[in-house]
């Protein structure tokens, strides 16, 4: 891990995630324990199967979770936003970090030890439950994502992925739901389980059905209902 330190900040957390969970007081308690870092766009923060010993919650900025599997192919296992926390399990268990967690775009980072994390875990109870909240959801999230790679088509699980796309970062425009969060083909294929060629040949598939328009690190959705009904 490397970055800039930075100073306090109040940023704009992301409804649903672990900081956003918590009651202000609880929040800048949290943020007393730690100190923010910055992180260019393709940074590493995490990185598998190492041991950082600390724990990450983001303050602003876009971050991926991977994992590189036989072969070298990469798996896009999820996309995390302002207010997630990253490293938890690690901080809680022990082990090593289970995914390699790189920057999309510029980030900005609490950073806590984690052991310092963890005896805050145990003396506030609410903030304790908050995490769980969020490891339970993650849960139902992967189950659900597993479901998808087991019993859909390639052009099913790419509909699946622009729809969440759609919904956690689409701006409305006159041509449609504009998807802001840049991500390259490669890596939206590594989040579909898609091959180079089978995502190219989804994508055309959904242009000509008209469902979305693409440009370079650009997509817009034309057809949200027609992605969903797709993707189910």
């Amino acid at each position: 891990m490397s970055g800039e330190r930075s100073g306090a900040s109040s940023p704009r957390l992301t409804p649903g995630t672990f900081a956003a969970l918590l009651e202000p007081e609880q929040w800048s308690r949290l943020h007393e324990l730690g100190h923010s870092v910055r992180f260019p766009a393709r940074a590493v923060l995490m990185a598998a199967r190492e041991r950082g010993n600390l724990v990450m919650i983001l303050l602003g900025g876009h971050v991926k979770a991977t994992l590189v599997g036989e072969g070298g192919r990469e798996t896009l296992l999820s996309l995390r936003d302002p207010g997630d926390v990253l490293g938890e399990l690690s901080a809680i268990d022990g082990q090593p970090w289970v995914a390699t967690v790189t920057a999309i775009d510029d980030v900005t980072a609490l950073v806590v030890p984690a052991p310092v994390f963890r005896r805050h875990l145990e003396t506030t109870p609410r903030v304790a439950v908050a995490l769980l909240a969020v490891v339970t959801r993650r849960f139902r999230e992967a189950t659900v994502m597993r479901s998808q790679f087991g019993g859909s088509d390639t052009i099913a699980r790419l509909a699946a992925r622009l729809v969440e796309l759609a919904e956690r970062y689409g701006t409305r425009t006159d041509d449609g739901i504009l998807i802001t969060l840049a991500l390259s083909q490669e890596e939206l294929g590594a989040w579909a389980g898609a091959s180079r060629a089978g995502l190219a040949n989804a994508l055309r598939t959904l242009r000509e059905l008209g469902w979305i328009a693409t440009e370079r690190r650009r997509i817009v959705v034309r057809d949200l209902p027609s992605l969903r009904d797709r993707a189910a």
